[in-house]
């Protein structure tokens, strides 16, 4: 880092010499600060706040009481709080926020056929006609790794 923060004015120096001033505006001069501020604050993902920004906006989005918002976004949160915990002593068969149906679950059957195995059963309907293929080497090592880890049936042979 010391090293990029001695060249990178050499660099914007060379680049002044070869296009015009026009091309120039002050975002060009930003890498000059990079390396200091690398070296004070560390890397870009321990201090970047779009994660809590991003929460914020879902407590706004909550806020129905514009005169005062800081206690509606409280209740708000108190509210999803209360039935995040409360939702967790519900019935197995009720659906919350914690246990969603899966995406693609239209509640048909699902197409787990006798003799096939359980890693290839999946709730929903198929999508179109079906065609076939042929795996290269590589998909057919991917598929065969994939079911000797994750396969019940296939555990008692590993072992």
């Amino acid at each position: 880092m010391e090293k990029l923060e001695h060249e990178i004015p050499v660099i914007l120096c060379k680049l002044e010499s070869i296009f015009p001033p026009s091309f120039f505006n002050c975002m060009e001069h930003l890498p000059v600060h990079l390396a200091h501020e690398e070296k004070l604050a560390g890397p870009v993902q321990y201090r970047w706040m779009y994660p809590f920004e991003r929460y914020l906006h879902h407590l706004k989005k909550n806020v129905k009481n514009k005169a005062r918002v800081e206690g509606s976004i409280c209740n708000a949160y108190l509210v999803e709080e209360a039935s995040t915990f409360c939702g967790h002593y519900f019935e197995p068969h009720v659906n919350t926020r914690a246990r969603k149906v899966p995406r693609n679950d239209d509640g048909g059957r699902t197409s787990h056929a006798d003799g096939t195995l359980s890693i290839f059963s999946y709730a929903g309907r198929t999508y179109g006609r079906a065609t076939r293929r042929m795996l290269t080497e590589e998909e057919l090592e991917a598929a065969h790794g994939y079911i000797v880890l994750n396969c019940e049936e296939v555990l008692p042979f590993v072992q």
